[in-house]
């Protein structure tokens, strides 16, 4: 693999790129003709966010993943180090320009808002355990109201924001079990209450996601094809809870599976 395709995680950007653009299709159907720029920038700027967060997760994390994940490319090649630290301050940048330019000032706040708060991640929340997994989920269910406001329709999209919140709360605990043994210098929930207490957080969160995922049916927001959908997606997400006691890791990657398929919900949702 490159090594910069392996610091910068695109399939992350990716994720995030569909997101958004579900988000804007939700808020507006297929009548979003007059909004093409400002849904590529917006995409775009969620793609240079997310990557600059990678950036920055691998520089300060450098330490740890000597022990978590010594495959890495900043752990194996030191020498990028510096070029990293100048890349991801310069993909910032150009997001709070693209916000400015071709969405809004609203845009530009939440854009400036979600790097503050991962800068505020990387250098101390999430050293906090829970509240460092509250912050990078919170960002995730901001990148739905992000998309949102690109296409001027926001309300509609509260719900999925709780859903995605919730839904990454449970992938970041199940990390943190995962990487018990390596974060020496976090308080994460494993290294304060064990990781059978842990699992069990992140299965409420899950579950609480589920029960939440009815509502946009409920509220008739979507139709009967985003609930066919996303009952696989939950289908997924609570075989992830079972799996999640005995292998954290395993669990981890079916709940990401399952949040693709809701993605997929979502899609079919703003469309139907």
């Amino acid at each position: 693999m490159n090594r910069w395709v392996d610091v910068i995680r695109p399939i992350n950007g990716i994720m995030g790129i569909l997101a958004t653009i579900v988000s804007a299709i939700i808020g507006t159907g297929l009548d979003f003709s007059h909004f093409y720029l400002s849904i590529f920038s917006a995409a775009t700027i969620v793609f240079l966010v997310i990557s600059a967060g990678n950036i920055m997760n691998d520089v300060v994390d450098i330490d740890t993943d000597r022990v978590n994940h010594p495959e890495r490319s900043l752990v194996k090649f030191p020498e990028m180090i510096p070029d990293a630290k100048m890349i991801f301050i310069i993909f910032f940048i150009i997001s709070l320009v693209l916000s400015i330019l071709f969405i809004s000032p609203i845009a530009l706040v939440l854009v400036a808002v979600a790097e503050v708060l991962l800068i505020t991640y990387e250098l101390y929340t999430k050293k906090l355990g829970l509240t460092g997994n509250i912050t990078i989920s919170v960002l995730v269910g901001l990148i739905f109201i992000f998309g949102g406001i690109a296409v001027d329709s926001v309300v509609r999209m509260f719900l999925l924001f709780g859903m995605a919140s919730l839904a990454n709360l449970a992938r970041e605990i199940t990390k943190d079990v995962q990487d018990m043994d390596g974060d020496v210098d976090r308080k994460t929930l494993p290294k304060r209450y064990g990781k059978e207490v842990s699992s069990v957080f992140a299965a409420f969160f899950t579950v609480l996601a589920v029960i939440i995922s009815f509502l946009p049916y409920y509220l008739k927001i979507f139709s009967i094809y985003y609930l066919l959908i996303v009952l696989v997606s939950d289908i997924f997400f609570m075989i992830s809870v079972y799996v999640l006691f005995g292998d954290p890791e395993k669990g981890q990657k079916i709940s990401k599976y399952a949040m693709i398929l809701g993605l997929a919900a979502f899609f079919v949702g703003g469309l139907a």
